[in-house]
């Protein structure tokens, strides 16, 4: 009796375990590359973008962003251009030492996959400063020169756990000027942000990844 009643506690604590919903586990999000390639090159583009900072200082906006870099399932490296960059306050143009007006280049940088929410269900990615320089991107406006620096900026892989994608869509949010929406891993531990001249910096903007010899990425949740 006692062996009976043993295993049916252990039949129905299994039922009840499948009962749940899934969700992803603690592993790292995976971005596979299109037709099985363990790694590949890829562009980038984007429309209008927001630099803002804390403490009321004039935000930086952009009409357009391209860039190119590479992808390896967890990590990678990317370098943007933001095209028609100007200061909100008064109108000049934001640029890049030997680029057009208003053009800001950023620096090489690397990128990480990882998960924004402690559920694990919410993947994105962690872009990270050059990892020489520790600059993101250097530029000068009307009102002086800028070099915005920190250790990392999070955007949110906007299809989540969807395959097969294709532009692979990243945004960067903002819960208030110069406040990123998301900047721990999982919700907790290290805050990650930026900074631009002693203030607070966040970007706003979404950026379409796409594979250079086309074909559909494959996002896996693990």
């Amino acid at each position: 009796m006692s062996k009976r009643i043993t295993l049916l506690a252990a039949a129905l604590a299994a039922l009840a375990f499948a009962a749940f919903p899934t969700v992803a586990s603690a592993g790292t999000p995976e971005i596979h590359c299109p037709n099985g390639a363990l790694e590949c090159n890829v562009s980038i583009t984007g429309g209008h973008s927001e630099w803002t900072k804390t403490g009321g200082f004039a935000s930086v906006t952009c009409t357009s962003t391209t860039g190119s870099g590479t992808l390896k399932t967890t990590t990678g490296t990317i370098s943007l251009l933001y095209h028609g960059c100007k200061d909100s306050v008064f109108g000049g143009a934001c640029t890049t030492s030997g680029l057009t007006s208003g053009t800001v280049e950023t620096t090489a940088l690397t990128f990480h996959t990882t998960y924004l929410t402690a559920g694990k269900t919410v993947p994105g990615i962690l872009l990270t400063p050059n990892a020489v320089t520790g600059v993101i991107a250097h530029f000068s406006c009307i009102d002086g020169n800028h070099t915005v620096t920190g250790n990392g900026l999070m955007g949110r892989i906007e299809s989540g756990c969807t395959s097969p994608v294709s532009p692979l869509n990243v945004v960067f949010e903002q819960s208030q000027a110069g406040h990123p929406l998301h900047k721990q891993i999982t919700g907790t531990g290290t805050i990650f942000d930026l900074a631009d001249g002693g203030a607070t910096t966040a970007m706003k903007s979404t950026e379409s990844i796409t594979a250079a010899g086309g074909g559909n990425f494959t996002v896996t949740c693990v």
